[in-house]
């Protein structure tokens, strides 16, 4: 792949596809580079570290002090964003758009609107920057369409609660008092499996205790103020919340369910989740039914991959990478052999509760229903066709049980809004749905579970083409 001005994709059954009409595996037609007194023909920012020159496999091309939202550029060099200025930079390159990174990221988007109007490049700058960057670049929504009424309408419900003019979208006192409460009982369900009951329900309940961190950890990763949250909760047990801060919010979220998402072959070659992608005969009849088996292996693949994205120079080292280690060195040493079985009924446990979830939450026959995603007719439209939800009736507290994935889209659509909110934004986008006539619907989960099984060894969607800028 190659995002930086051009877009690379083949297929794996060697079929072109397509982004918005341009097949992928061609490179995009791009005009000559000509010397400009406006735009600079080198980054003016300082060099990015390791850390944001390459994840996934996608490298982060660089765009000087230029932004592009919504067809237009601008220059936030010198902008103090709320977020902090590494997200800003991060959005800027990953894949050379940053429309989808900010209209998801400003629930008060009218606001946001007109601060950024400051920020825009002169016209002749426009012109020399769009015969540069000639890859697909989608449109703002606008006023009358599905996603821009939705934030308005959860705007004003969170105005409605807040007493002052600054709303709270972050998490409620019950959310934080439950997150201490779950860290403080994974730390004893590792000090009771070394030293008091080394048995295999003890680490069983050390790996559900580890599930339900990871799941805090997924929230906190969306919110910046919590990052240090996010490293408690996803390195102590093996993930890593810089890799995630990077592709989980800038890959999956913008760009879900399409080749951009750094999900859509994650699990391959065992459990296939790209629907325009055929199987062989193991993929179809027997990795679908193992895939608790296969599942087993899923903390570790994630924490090997990033150990080798950090021995190649593409992330930085971090105290969070020497948790696992850590752990492993002291089951051995207190219990020998026997402990690293019990750390690995931890981390198989683990992986099979949080990856299941996750895996249903894109996996249904809905979500890879390709057709119905590509006449989504803005990105919160094709947001709700790839996400699936259940038991969206639950409160907080019961939630727990799903990780809190069960209210998936709304998450998706509101990514920096805490999960202690989900379900009163729930009733509210059943409501938009409704009046702007976009299919929605909530599953069961077993029903949920069985598409998934099935879309692994059946490609629901064989051979069509995917558009990844919905709104474009």
């Amino acid at each position: 792949m190659d995002f930086n001005g051009r877009t690379f994709w083949r297929h794996p059954t060697g079929k072109g596809l397509k982004v918005k009409g341009v097949p992928v595996g061609e490179s995009l037609p791009r005009a000559p580079q000509k010397a400009s007194n406006h735009i600079p023909q080198q980054p003016t920012t300082a060099p990015l570290p390791p850390s944001q020159r390459m994840s996934s496999g996608v490298s982060f091309g660089s765009q000087g002090n230029h932004w592009r939202i919504g067809q237009q550029w601008y220059d936030f060099s010198t902008f103090h964003h709320p977020g902090g200025r590494e997200i800003l930079f991060l959005a800027r390159d990953r894949f050379s758009d940053s429309t989808y990174a900010f209209e998801s990221h400003h629930i008060d988007h009218e606001k946001a609107r007109k601060i950024i109007r400051r920020y825009r490049v002169d016209d002749k700058t426009q012109k020399e920057l769009q015969k540069l960057h000639q890859t697909p670049a989608p449109k703002l929504s606008q006023p009358g369409t599905f996603y821009y009424d939705l934030r308005l309408r959860v705007l004003k419900m969170f105005q409605s609660k807040s007493p002052s003019q600054k709303i709270n979208i972050g998490p409620t006192p019950l959310c934080i008092s439950l997150f201490y409460i779950t860290f403080l009982t994974w730390c004893f369900s590792v000090y009771n499996t070394l030293y008091i009951y080394p048995t295999i329900w003890a680490a069983f309940f050390q790996g559900v205790a580890g599930a339900v961190l990871g799941a805090f950890g997924h929230n906190w990763i969306h919110q910046p103020t919590y990052k240090f949250f996010g490293l408690l909760s996803l390195d102590t047990i093996g993930f890593s919340s810089t890799g995630w801060y990077r592709e989980h919010l800038l890959q999956h979220h913008m760009y879900t369910n399409t080749p951009l998402d750094n999900h859509f072959h994650g699990t391959d070659p065992f459990l296939i989740t790209d629907p325009t992608m055929e199987r062989n005969w193991f993929q179809k009849w027997i990795t679908p039914v193992l895939n608790p088996v296969i599942l087993t292996f899923g903390l570790w693949g994630n924490y090997l991959f990033h150990l080798g994205e950090l021995l190649k120079g593409n992330e930085v080292i971090s105290i969070g990478k020497f948790f696992l280690p850590f752990l492993v060195y002291t089951f051995y040493n207190t219990l020998g052999w026997n402990g690293l079985f019990l750390f690995w009924v931890n981390t198989s446990t683990t992986s099979i509760y949080y990856f299941t979830m996750a895996l249903m939450n894109h996996n249904s026959e809905k979500t890879l229903n390709v057709k119905q995603r590509n006449a989504a007719r803005d990105w919160g439209e094709s947001q709700i066709a790839s996400c699936a939800d259940w038991g969206v009736q639950g409160k907080f507290l019961e939630s727990v049980v799903y990780l809190w994935l069960n209210y998936h889209c709304v998450h998706h659509l509101f990514p920096l809004t805490d999960f202690s909110h989900h379900r009163d934004i729930q009733k509210i986008l059943m409501e938009t749905c409704l009046d702007f006539g976009v299919e929605y619907e909530a599953g069961e989960f077993w029903t949920i579970y069985k598409e998934m099984v099935g879309s692994f060894g059946e490609p629901r969607s064989l051979c069509m083409e995917i558009n990844c800028y919905n709104g474009s």
